[in-house]
């Protein structure tokens, strides 16, 4: 049967291959644990009892490379986090995983649109901005093996997770969809031998209330199931004139499965998962009105719809017909228009897996996967018709793949086959409601993948590998548009097509390449290299006004990745270090440029950069009860050529700045153990985070920059003696820091939009374990 993908182990357990994964200590406890000895057995734990830091010094069975094995012993650059670890860090979406991973970021950026649940990931320099269905994705997301093609939904809460995976560097040979960055891969908890289970419930910032249960055990003979739902809510933080406030939380998840292992040779496991959220959308303010920028919708508004207020009296005027800087909040959005965003997401995997003999598997996953999402803002933030954002976003997606595993020559060659299939049908409609006009903007798309792979591992002598990978892939996608004007200020009868109403093709076929050397220079210490290539497939402008008789297409880009690392164990010590350097050829590059004339900006292949970087990771038991982890990357990413063909204009220059990727990210975490003399037991940690500034945008628009952060969280823990009860107490952000998280501005609009930070948070949270 397969194994299980998490072992804890005491802190005084032999460390060769196992990796210690630590969070943070409140320093001020390091020195008053003495004061408390007189109610303490022992301030230090002693070896092999219970620790309240096990759940972060888990060891981490990964399948990364499509087979199971430990986190250390991978010749990859890969963070990994079991589901109690993360549950120890007080990480309960995955957003939060990119604070803690280096050179990753992960937000929640809702671009234009203004959905409260799209996510734009960026690993070593390579992501997506974009929400759209004709755009891929540049860093895979996955949930239990199966790719989730859209970013609309992609920031979901971690229940019942087994572990979370991230792996850097294309991902051209093993997954999906030929990931050009990294991916981000969660995989659930499998059903549990006997019947266990919890219920926890959380209050704190703003009315913030989160309840979660989970149930697992048998069912009859050969049978298993487990079944967890979280329900979370939260007020928001930025007040429009209806009482709405924005920012605000309100989502359902919930997650079960059946796993039947019946005969010894199969099993077969089925999961489904839903989630729903109803939320007032994200908690933008305006910084920028654009009233007195030339060409820019505010402009337009003041001088051109009768009875408003024309230059230079409207730059000025404190009449509410007017669209200046009067509507400009750091705490406050006056928008009247419709403001909210629904999301439901649901789907079903069935993974069946048949072990043939004992140097052959076979597994197939398939999964069927559906997106249901509608979002508005007013993104003007005034009582006026400026600029308004209507988006209904619907998608289903299919996948097949099968793998075939085994060994051969005695074991001296481990390999992997496999066929892979995807089908992506979705359309995404917007109604743009601006000053110069209101249009009407109907899109299909299809996305059609198939892909055939193999990977071979050669164990040459005891202590040196050698990997071999390759996948072939041919993808196809279309795009049917109908965009029409439906009224109009500049002199556009209504009716009028944006561009023609026909289908379009695009398609592509490559060869992802992987070569791989790992050699083991001591017990301790693995070097090892790598060659990576990875494609993203091309696709369509969808965001086009004024009319155009065409519909702009864009080609595939192209990743080739060089990379060398080592990992180091110690067998002495509770130590575990990883080192990653990198440098990445990126040539085709897809990004956003512009055309002369054009409110909507136009995807093309605008050149080529170089990126070259690093990641560290250290993760050490200091002693019995006093744990430290430090992770830090490094990225240093440039365009080397930029080549845009008229009638486009480059947006960027080879000075520009890569957007959403910071040159420099960082984490430290301490803990501290304080077991009592009932058996209870203490457990503070203090965490950080810290990242360089970086922009928003690919024009790199200084008003919507997030700054350089450091961030400072802080947890104090308790158990009871048979862990039957748990109480945390936590505050996040201690130092109140109120930055720029994301943001929107427009040249061509005028209108620049900014989300901040909500600022501190307390939280404390009851859990009984049953």
């Amino acid at each position: 049967m397969e194994a299980s993908h998490t072992e804890v182990r005491t802190p005084t357990a032999r460390w060769r291959n196992k990796n210690l994964i630590c969070t943070v200590s409140v320093p001020v406890l390091l020195a008053c644990s003495s004061a408390c000895s007189s109610a303490c057995s022992s301030a230090w734990s002693q070896p092999g009892e219970r620790s309240g830091v096990s759940a972060m010094m888990e060891e981490v069975t990964i399948t990364a490379r499509k087979v199971e094995e430990g986190l250390q012993d991978a010749p990859i650059s890969v963070t990994a986090f079991t589901g109690d670890g993360l549950e120890a860090r007080g990480v309960e979406n995955i957003v939060d995983v990119g604070a803690i991973t280096p050179n990753m970021s992960y937000q929640k950026n809702a671009g234009a649109g203004g959905s409260s649940s799209v996510a734009t990931v960026y690993i070593r320099g390579v992501g997506q901005r974009e929400f759209l269905g004709t755009i891929d994705n540049g860093v895979g997301f996955y949930i239990d093996d199966v790719y989730i093609a859209r970013t609309v939904g992609a920031t979901v809460d971690l229940v019942d997770v087994d572990r979370v995976e991230v792996l850097r560097g294309p991902q051209g040979t093993l997954f999906g969809r030929n990931n050009v960055g990294g991916a981000v891969a969660i995989y659930s908890k499998r059903p549990t031998e006997n019947f266990e289970g919890y219920a926890d419930v959380s209050v704190g910032t703003d009315n913030l209330q989160r309840y979660k249960i989970m149930v697992s055990g048998p069912i009859t003979d050969g049978l298993k199931g487990n079944f967890s739902i979280v329900d979370a809510a939260q007020d928001g933080y930025v007040e429009r004139p209806d009482g709405t406030d924005t920012g605000d939380e309100n989502q359902t998840a919930a997650r079960g499965g059946i796993l039947w292992d019946g005969v010894d040779a199969l099993e077969v496991h089925l999961t489904a998962d839903y989630s729903t959220e109803e939320e007032n959308g994200p908690a933008f303010t305006l910084i920028r009105s654009g009233a007195d920028r030339s060409g820019g919708f505010g402009a337009f508004y003041n001088n051109a719809i009768p009875g408003t207020c024309p230059y230079p009296d409207g730059l000025t005027s404190n009449s509410p017909q007017c669209f200046n800087d009067q509507w400009l909040s750091d705490n406050a959005n006056y928008g009247t228009f419709e403001n909210y965003s629904n999301t439901d997401t649901w789907g079903t995997t069935l993974r069946a897996k048949w072990y043939i003999n004992d140097n052959l598997t076979l597994k197939s996953v398939s999964a069927y996967r559906d997106l249901d999402a509608e979002f508005t803002r007013d993104a003007d933030s005034s009582p006026l018709r400026v600029t308004h954002f209507y988006d209904s976003f619907e998608t289903e997606q299919y996948s097949q793949e099968l793998q075939l595993q085994g060994s051969a020559f005695g074991d001296a060659l481990d390999w992997i086959a496999g066929l892979y299939y995807f089908k992506e049908e979705g359309n995404n409609t917007n109604i743009l409601d601006f000053a110069i006009a209101n249009f009407y903007s109907s899109n299909d798309f299809t996305t059609e993948s198939e892909a055939i792979y193999a990977q071979g591992t050669w164990h040459a002598t005891d202590k040196l590998d050698f990997t071999v990978g390759l996948r072939y892939t041919e993808e196809e996608k279309t795009f049917y548009p109908d965009q029409y004007v439906i009224s109009s200020n500049i002199g556009l009868a209504p009716g009028t097509s944006i561009v023609p109403t026909q289908l379009y093709k695009t398609d592509a076929s490559e060869n992802s390449p992987m070569l791989n050397a790992a050699y083991h220079l001591t017990d301790e210490i693995m070097a090892y290299a790598t060659y990576s290539e990875g494609f993203r497939s091309g696709g369509f402008a969808q965001r086009i006004f004024p009319p155009l008789g065409y519909v702009p297409s864009f080609d595939p880009e192209y990743v080739d990745s060089y990379e060398i690392g080592f990992k180091y164990d110690s067998a002495s010590m509770p130590l575990v270090i990883n080192f990653a350097a990198f440098t990445v050829d990126y040539t085709d590059i897809q990004v956003t440029t512009q055309s002369e004339g054009y409110v909507g900006m136009f995807e093309d292949n605008i050149g080529n950069a170089e990126i070259n970087g690093f990641e560290l990771e250290v993760k050490w038991a200091m002693t019995d009860s006093v744990f430290l982890e430090f992770g830090t990357g490094y990225t240093d990413a440039k365009y080397t050529r930029i080549d845009v063909q008229p009638p486009l204009v480059a947006a960027i220059s080879t000075d520009s700045e890569f957007d959403h990727v910071p040159e420099w990210t960082a984490n430290l975490s301490l803990a501290k153990d304080v077991s009592f003399a009932n058996g209870s037991l203490l457990t503070a940690r203090l965490s950080g985070s810290y990242h360089t500034a970086f922009f928003n945008d690919i024009t790199n628009t200084e008003i919507t920059k997030t700054p350089e952060v450091d961030i400072w969280d802080l947890t104090l823990g308790w158990s009871s003696p048979s862990e039957t009860y748990n109480v945390d107490l936590g505050i996040k952000n201690l130092t109140d820091d109120q930055y720029t998280l994301s943001g929107y501005a427009s040249e061509s609009i005028g209108i620049a939009s900014v989300v901040t930070e909500r600022g501190r948070q307390w939280y404390t949270s009851l859990r009984y374990t049953f």
